[in-house]
C-alpha cells in the first residue's frame, strides 16, 4: 500500500483484538522511528517496545483513553496488547525541537504497524514516572508519549 494511503487509512483506535501483537512487528517500528530524521541530527529519542503481557497490563493502568472509551468505559479483553514508548534523553536533547522529534518518530511507528494490520493510538495522557518506574527507564530521560498497538477491534468512522 502506497504512504498516501496509508495515510488516509490510519484512524486512531482504542478497542483491541485479545490477539498478541508479535514482537518482529514492534522491531520494524522502532526501526523505522529510529530512522526518522530528527532536528539538527540530536537524535535524543530512544524507544521501549513492550509485548511482555504482564508489563503491558501494567503500562495499561498507567494511560488514559479519551474519546469513546471515556464515555463507556474499558472493556476488560480490549486493552492494547503493545506498546512503544518514545523516550527523550535529556542529556542530547533540544527542548525546542523535542516535540517535533516525537511527532515524526510516532508517525513513522503508527503507519509502519499500519502497514503491518495493527493499529495504534498515540498517547499523551499517560503518568510518566510511573511508567518510567514499570520499564526501569532511567532518570535522565522523559516520556513524552506512549502508543498503544493491538490489532484492532473497532473500525473508526471518518467525521
Amino acid at each position: 500500500m502506497s504512504t498516501y494511503r496509508l495515510i488516509l487509512k490510519r484512524r486512531t483506535v482504542r478497542r483491541f483484538q485479545d490477539k498478541a501483537v508479535p514482537f518482529s512487528v514492534l522491531k520494524k517500528c522502532v526501526n523505522a522511528a529510529r530512522l526518522s530524521p530528527s532536528a539538527r541530527n540530536v537524535q535524543e529519542l530512544e524507544f521501549v517496545a513492550v509485548n511482555d503481557r504482564e508489563q503491558v497490563k501494567r503500562i495499561n493502568g498507567a494511560v488514559s483513553f479519551g474519546g469513546v472509551v471515556r464515555e463507556k468505559g474499558r472493556v476488560k479483553g480490549e486493552e492494547p496488547k503493545a506498546f512503544v514508548i518514545i523516550t527523550s534523553d535529556n542529556e542530547k536533547g533540544s527542548s525546542d525541537y523535542t516535540p517535533v522529534n516525537v511527532g515524526i518518530a510516532a508517525e513513522a511507528i503508527v503507519l509502519t504497524a499500519l502497514e503491518q494490520g495493527v493499529a495504534s493510538c498515540m498517547m499523551g495522557a499517560i503518568e510518566r514516572e510511573k511508567i518510567k518506574g514499570i520499564l526501569g527507564i532511567p532518570n535522565r530521560f522523559k516520556v513524552p508519549l506512549a502508543i498503544a498497538l493491538g490489532y484492532p477491534k473497532e473500525k473508526p468512522k471518518i467525521n
